[in-house]
């Protein structure tokens, strides 16, 4: 939907003068992305673009999470990262791409604005601390994914699956007061083998063996990290 109620509208550019994302910007800028923005829902599974599609709209997550991911030579998928609400995708490639560098696919059903890409990259050209919020954000996004493909140089299968349920804890997972980590999204052994590079059959052993050790547990898709760091194993 495209926002035409004053209420809504109202409510809408409250929340994006409260974001980090958006707060730098002033009422001329926040009317020029609202007047256009569409809003939209999408089931679990959808994808919202694809590797290779024409770059045109800069999104916006409101509630639910995303993973973007990109296929490798061989038609493999490699993870890039998750995206949970509250975060804008994409920023690699902003003023320089044509063709989205990666695809996204939603996990849970999800609702989105939608930017047109002109515009963002307009807004972004004529404000500097809005530049420096991307500029950073594409930073966070390097380091993830290099952290990752660090963690990844190893045979250990048991490894490979700790670091991939701590990689995704890190990204869309809620602290707790106890200092665990909920994972408060459904993830599949074979999402999960997705992200460490091993079969699912090893996968699924390395979860029961991380839960008989009580570093975590695993019930109905959900994970909670207990004790789990780069030490831990």
């Amino acid at each position: 939907m495209i926002i035409k109620n004053k209420s809504d509208y109202d409510d809408y550019a409250k929340l994006m003068r409260r974001h980090p994302e958006f707060s730098p910007l002033d009422d001329k800028y926040i009317r020029q992305l609202l007047d256009e923005m569409k809003v939209k829902q999408y089931h679990r599974g959808q994808i919202l673009f694809d590797q290779g599609d024409t770059r045109d709209k800069f999104y916006f997550l409101i509630e639910g999470v995303a993973k973007s991911f990109h296929w490798d030579k061989n038609g493999d998928e490699q993870l890039y990262l998750y995206i949970r609400p509250n975060k804008g995708f994409p920023y690699i490639g902003l003023f320089e791409d044509d063709r989205y560098a990666y695809t996204v696919q939603t996990m849970t059903d999800v609702k989105i604005a939608e930017f047109s890409m002109p515009i963002y990259e307009q807004v972004l050209r004529e404000n500097p601390e809005l530049m420096v919020n991307a500029v950073k954000e594409m930073s966070q996004i390097i380091n993830t994914s290099e952290t990752q493909l660090q963690r990844m140089v190893t045979t250990s299968a048991r490894c490979r699956v700790a670091n991939a349920i701590l990689f995704i804890g890190q990204q869309i997972g809620d602290l707790q007061e106890d200092d665990t980590i909920l994972i408060p999204y459904p993830i599949t052994i074979v999402e999960l083998s997705k992200v460490s590079g091993t079969t699912r059959e090893t996968t699924s052993q390395m979860v029961q063996k991380l839960v008989s050790e009580n570093k975590i547990q695993y019930n109905r898709k959900y994970f909670k990290i207990l004790e789990l760091d780069e030490d831990s194993y």
